[in-house]
């Protein structure tokens, strides 16, 4: 069995998901291991994007001799992938990469998604400090593919690359041409299509071609209608998912840099429209950007909150925002819902559901989002 392995701090589940989708429409047996799941447990474990049943489960879980969530699930999913005889296997890191627990696999490639301030209180206060914890993952002699990068970031990948031996690449974004329609090219291949076709997702789906291509320069035979074939399938949960019957948008963004694209998205595909804001967020989360957007972006903003340990309670959510006029204070995501519901009656206002995955899970299952 093979391995890829997926770090940084933005972008690794939309990323990891496009690749194993891609190879498994080249006909590979792919394992997928994501983290976290939106709305069950079993979405972190699946093979060609048929997730692991409860059984299953359930079984290999009770098994696991791992202690913590991460931990526990990631054990799962190796046993889980050995059993069912997978070709290769998307493994998503947790919040670093020098201690993660996918680090220990012997990786045919390393893909470095976008790398942000996040999980601050663990990696570092610094751009720098986080990068150095997330790049620690490279490999001697392996293949790294890196989404762009901040200039100080972008050195410390190729100074690492180039001691550690490794054959790097990067993301060429003026290789990107996006047509009206939303379709796109990449180094002149294509078009391609996505069904999150929004902000980041084109750069994300970018570095899952980038990271494809090495695999077929290693002996993987993929083709390019196996990757028009994988990105068009691939619906990513929560990634700035927009439910056009019920005119409402939904992004587990939870940090500065995840909410900033949001915040070009909303500002640049749904300029003019008529917003309003539900959001909530974990204590352990810094979502301070939330009232620039509400400033520049949202008409009325209801803050919500979640039955969690780790969740800001609405009031304390509340001091993050300057106007306190705008606001409304809710009990949960359904009374969120309800009242954002009875304040837009009869208007074209949109909802946008942010600040968590936890909230975004609510949201879709309050909604009976099937996909």
């Amino acid at each position: 069995m093979d391995y890829i392995q997926i770090v940084g701090t933005k972008g690794k589940g939309s990323t990891s998901t496009y690749i194993a989708n891609i190879l498994s429409s080249a006909g590979y047996k792919t394992g997928l291991f994501v983290s976290p799941h939106v709305r069950v447990p079993n979405e972190r474990i699946s093979i060609n994007g048929r997730l692991i049943s409860n059984r299953d489960l359930n079984r290999l879980m009770k098994d696991t001799v791992e202690t913590g969530y991460f931990r526990q699930f990631f054990d799962t999913s190796l046993r889980y992938f050995a059993e069912k005889e997978v070709d290769i296997a998307v493994m998503e890191a947790g919040m670093g990469g020098r201690y993660d627990a996918t680090t220990r696999l012997p990786v045919k490639e390393l893909v470095i998604t976008s790398i942000g301030m996040d999980h601050m209180g663990v990696l570092g206060d610094t751009i720098e400090k986080i990068a150095v914890e997330k790049v620690a993952a490279m490999r001697m002699n392996c293949s790294t593919v890196s989404a762009p990068q901040q200039d100080q970031v972008r050195k410390l990948i190729e100074t690492t690359a180039l001691y550690r031996k490794n054959d790097l690449s990067f993301v060429d974004e003026d290789a990107l041409v996006i047509d009206k329609t939303g379709k796109f090219t990449y180094k002149g291949e294509g078009p391609f299509e996505l069904r999150n076709a929004t902000g980041k997702q084109y750069i994300n789906a970018c570095l899952a071609i980038e990271a494809v291509k090495v695999l077929a320069k290693e002996g993987y035979s993929i083709e390019e209608n196996h990757i028009r074939k994988g990105l068009k399938k691939t619906v990513l949960s929560a990634r700035q998912q927009y439910i056009k019957d019920r005119d409402i948008l939904v992004d587990g963004a939870h940090n500065v840099d995840s909410l900033k694209y949001l915040y070009e998205t909303l500002s640049g595909e749904y300029k003019g429209r008529r917003k309003v804001l539900i959001c909530s967020s974990m204590k352990d989360k810094d979502v301070s950007f939330f009232d620039t957007m509400a400033n520049d972006l949202f008409e009325h903003v209801f803050v919500s909150q979640m039955d969690y340990d780790r969740s800001f309670r609405a009031e304390e959510l509340a001091e993050l925002f300057t106007d306190k006029d705008k606001l409304t204070l809710c009990t949960g995501t359904e009374d969120a819902y309800k009242k954002a519901e009875a304040y837009r009656k009869g208007k074209e206002i949109m909802l946008v559901f942010t600040g968590s995955i936890y909230q975004a899970g609510e949201i879709l299952d309050l909604l009976d989002i099937k996909e």
